[in-house]
């Protein structure tokens, strides 16, 4: 249902703004997990080296018993790839087995750019991109600009 795809990703892109000053060079992302209509948990990008949007989001719903199998998890920008100064959400997020990924846009990261995409799906994961779109490049446009 794209009403509720859009939902969603306006509450990850309002958390992403929440984080807008925190998050030093890494984007300011916003993530909310979803099952049965059922919003799991929510999270947001900590500052450098601390925890990312999707692994905030993972925490505090399993932090609250739920499980993650078969769960939607809607992100402002494509889940990371590799292991930086944190782990790969995007393999972390395989093997919660969520089962859907939902984001706007594709991280510019040279490192990312479309590797987190491949991964999941690799995971046997169904992702959508797109999603309110524009209004996440609005939102990151300052830190969009770097990658130019």
């Amino acid at each position: 249902m794209p009403e509720i795809k859009q939902q969603f990703m306006i509450r990850a892109l309002e958390l992403g703004e929440h984080a807008r000053t925190k998050t030093g060079d890494n984007p300011w992302v916003g993530c909310v997990i979803v099952k049965g209509g059922k919003v799991l948990g929510e999270g947001y990008t900590h500052p450098p080296g601390k925890i990312h949007a999707e692994a905030d989001a993972i925490r505090n719903a399993e932090a609250q018993g739920y499980s993650l199998t078969g769960a939607t998890l809607y992100c402002t920008v494509e889940p990371c790839s590799f292991r930086g100064r944190t782990p790969s959400c995007a393999k972390t997020i395989v093997e919660k087995q969520i089962s859907h990924v939902v984001i706007s846009i594709r991280d510019p990261h040279p490192q990312v750019n479309g590797e987190g995409i491949r991964l999941l799906r690799e995971g046997g994961i169904t992702v959508t991109e797109g999603v309110e779109e524009q209004s996440v490049r609005r939102s990151l446009q300052d830190w969009l600009r770097g990658w130019e």
